[in-house]
């Protein structure tokens, strides 16, 4: 028989009973905003993409000693033999405890503890909890005690390296190792299905009171260590469409006639999964017009010079405010158009050409 899982949820209460363990100190970084702008929109705007969304949430940055006994297994912190995971609503108030029942919680949960491999040197424990998106690997919770180390003025572990562990039967995205490399080449990886640090161990936690959930001080970081890299060009000028052509929902079903009637316009199509991370990164930095349907390609706005402005396209009203508030954040102008049509089970949708050059023309970006 499995294991009842009992997971553990960052809190106020439950950082302090962590931190009351020998060798384990936290800094905690909390922020609250709402949106300066609102989102360009040929009629209403989507309620999510105005300045009534509140985005509020909690980061842990978390030093433990060996004694804590903190490892990562399967892509999931542990404490002991329990569960670290994110704190937010659906998480919270989740009754189901056994694998069979675990329904719509998060993948790679309930996998058993094992023996981790045991490193003498200090770790930075980097996980996603086996959430696969590129967007997560990014900001939150991915690349987050890296930003929270700079954050908070702390020096490097001496002798540091990064920590990668996924499930059994699963690998890690392709594109992590890109990622990692674009974002601290300086430091050596080790990789494992289950790991631990035999002097110190840095990771974060996080509680979410939102629905999504940004940094502004995270997402200032990434910009500044993506333009620090690229040297980009004092004024962007390309214009892009991003396509998902190759994706499995949420694509753009008319897209070749979107080009055609922006490429006399100078527009040229782009499918990121045929580009590196530094070169979607590179391509984001020298543009100053993206178009394209919602999704985690648009993380690389962190890319994006202040100047530059992007559409999104929605294939229907959902919780898709993501990169309006990175966008927000960063200075970028956003604009977005809701599909015609739409396919209620992959949301492939299809977009009304001439909606999509009017709303252009009234962001005066033709």
């Amino acid at each position: 028989m499995l294991e009842l899982v009992r997971p553990l949820y960052p809190s106020d209460e439950t950082l302090s009973e962590l931190c009351d363990q020998s060798g384990v100190q936290s800094w905690c970084l909390e922020e609250t905003f709402r949106p300066r702008q609102v989102s360009a929109a040929l009629r209403v705007p989507m309620a999510c993409l105005t300045p009534e969304l509140k985005i509020s949430g909690r980061q842990w940055l978390v030093q433990a000693s060996a004694t804590a006994k903190v490892s990562l297994q399967s892509g999931l912190l542990r404490v002991g033999n329990r569960c670290l995971y994110e704190s937010n609503r659906t998480n919270a108030n989740s009754k189901v405890r056994r694998w069979r029942r675990a329904g719509s919680l998060p993948p790679g949960w309930w996998h058993r503890p094992r023996d981790p491999k045991r490193y003498q040197r200090p770790l930075v424990l980097l996980t996603t909890h086996n959430n696969p998106n590129y967007f997560h690997w990014l900001t939150q919770p991915g690349l987050a005690p890296l930003f929270l180390q700079d954050h908070f003025g702390l020096s490097p572990l001496t002798g540091v390296a990064l920590a990668l562990s996924h499930r059994p039967r699963r690998c890690l995205p392709s594109y992590v190792p890109s990622l990692l490399e674009a974002f601290a080449a300086e430091l050596p990886l080790v990789q494992d299905i289950a790991l631990s640090s035999e002097s110190l161990c840095r990771f974060a936690v996080h509680e979410h009171s939102s629905e999504v959930v940004l940094s502004p001080a995270q997402l200032h970081w990434l910009h500044r260590r993506c333009r620090d890299q690229l040297q980009p060009p004092s004024k962007p000028w390309r214009r892009v469409l991003i396509s998902r052509q190759r994706s499995s929902r949420r694509r753009c079903l008319n897209e070749d006639q979107l080009l055609a009637v922006l490429a006399p316009y100078g527009f040229e199509r782009h499918c990121l999964e045929d580009l590196s991370v530094i070169q979607q990164q590179r391509l984001f930095s020298e543009s100053a017009l993206l178009i394209g349907a919602h999704g985690a390609g648009f993380s690389n706005l962190v890319a994006c010079a202040p100047q530059a402005a992007v559409v999104e396209l929605m294939p229907r009203p959902g919780a898709f405010s993501h990169y309006y508030v990175m966008a927000d954040v960063l200075g970028i102008r956003h604009g977005h158009l809701l599909a015609s049509r739409c396919d209620v089970q992959t949301d492939d949708f299809t977009i009304a050409t001439a909606d999509l050059m009017d709303l252009l023309r009234e962001m005066a970006l033709l």
